[in-house]
């Protein structure tokens, strides 16, 4: 059931924020408090190549920090603090 949840998740994301695949899972991952080393081990890739990831989110979602986009993103995934 988690795994639908994280799929669910990251389509919401793309639908809210025209965002491409690997951009949403950058994100979603950003939201769980992940750094771009631990992003990068769980999409298998490089912690450069998560950042550019994040520099496309961030311009499209029109935000200049980690936190304001994760704070879209929980409010986008209907996550309140603490769940």
């Amino acid at each position: 059931m988690r795994e639908e949840n994280h799929a669910a998740a990251i389509e919401a994301l793309i639908a809210a924020y025209r965002l491409t695949g690997r951009e949403a899972e950058v994100l979603y991952w950003v939201s769980k408090g992940k750094t771009n080393k631990d992003i990068g081990d769980i999409l298998g890739t490089s912690p450069r190549t998560v950042n550019k990831h994040l520099e496309h989110v961030f311009e499209k979602l029109g935000v200049k920090t980690r936190t304001a986009a994760a704070n879209l993103a929980m409010a986008k995934m209907g996550m309140g603090r603490g769940e």
